[in-house]
């Protein structure tokens, strides 16, 4: 009987975190379509390594390259995680990852929310409510999405979902990827961006969403220069990676008024520490790396994995 062997009892880098966290009902419409499956759920990374040599089909959070040369039998590493911060890929290219590709609707929806959060100055109006103050005034200077521009850092699967999201509601969206320099996603209507072309468009975005990947390439992308050339009426989102942002950098620009504020999602540090500037800071939104808490989480990762599993 095929084996598949599960540890996703939660993110590791979030001890116990409900939310991401898998239990044998979450399996049951892989179990229903391959009934001679029989799904190992294991409780711990000890246990994993303990069972590695004889895993063929593994469902993991955390694999460590150094544990491929540990795997004789090992045919696959499936994981929800989108990016390889946490699984590691074969350095040998022998045994194919697959890493969650189901993360897009999810980032997009929660994207779009922070982006009409401080569209429609909704900082203000909570503080309004906190004092029992009723001042039409406040939103005055509020305007219609579709009159704005958006720049995606990163413009991938993840990309792509916030770029069409943002498209259909009207914004003019340019997408940042090595790839491609030039022309259109005509799938979205994204126009693509190039390193040439960049520093003539940030000064004329309204949102710049992070999306970019943790890697030594990245780090600091955001700095103090890119973070000048945008103008002050402009925000900044970050689901990409902590590294990818100058956070002293950032501080800076969110204190001095160079931009009109920011949404991070995610952070240098995890969790941001409690004597950071950022928590205090009117202009900024600091959510705990929820962007994919979604209920149907478990569901769209089996349901990606019954699409990838063809067990002989």
């Amino acid at each position: 009987m095929t084996k598949l062997h599960i540890y996703l009892q939660s993110d590791p880098n979030q001890e116990n975190f409900e939310p991401f966290h898998f239990g044998p009902n979450d399996f049951q419409p892989l179990q229903a379509a391959h009934p001679n499956l029989e799904l190992v759920f294991l409780n711990s990374t000890r246990e994993m390594l303990e069972q590695l040599p004889n895993i063929e089909w593994l469902d993991t959070w955390y694999f460590d390259k150094r544990w491929y040369l540990e795997a004789p039998k090992l045919r696959a590493v499936f994981t929800p995680a989108a990016g390889k911060n946490w699984v590691h890929e074969d350095p040998r290219a022998k045994i194919p990852t697959y890493y969650g590709s189901f993360h897009g609707p999810m980032i997009a929806e929660t994207m779009l929310s922070y982006v009409l959060y401080f569209s429609r100055n909704l900082p203000a109006m909570i503080e309004q409510q906190t004092n029992r103050t009723w001042d039409r005034t406040t939103q005055r200077y509020s305007r219609l999405l579709k009159d704005q521009t958006a720049l995606i850092l990163g413009y991938g699967n993840i990309g792509r979902h916030c770029g069409q999201l943002l498209t259909s509601m009207g914004l003019t969206v340019y997408g940042y990827q090595r790839a491609h320099s030039m022309g259109q996603d005509d799938s979205t209507n994204v126009v693509y961006t190039s390193d040439s072309e960049l520093n003539s468009i940030i000064p004329t975005v309204d949102h710049v969403i992070n999306l970019l990947p943790g890697d030594p390439t990245t780090n600091d992308f955001i700095d103090r220069s890119f973070l000048t050339k945008m103008h002050n009426n402009s925000f900044l989102y970050n689901f990409g990676r902590g590294t990818t942002v100058c956070e002293t950098s950032l501080l800076w620009a969110l204190q001095n008024d160079i931009i009109a504020g920011a949404a991070l999602d995610v952070t240098a540090i995890e969790p941001l520490p409690v004597e950071s500037p950022l928590w205090q800071l009117k202009n900024t939104l600091v959510t705990p790396h929820s962007s994919c808490v979604y209920t149907e989480y478990q569901g769209l990762h089996v349901h990606q994995l019954l699409d990838l599993i063809k067990f002989q």
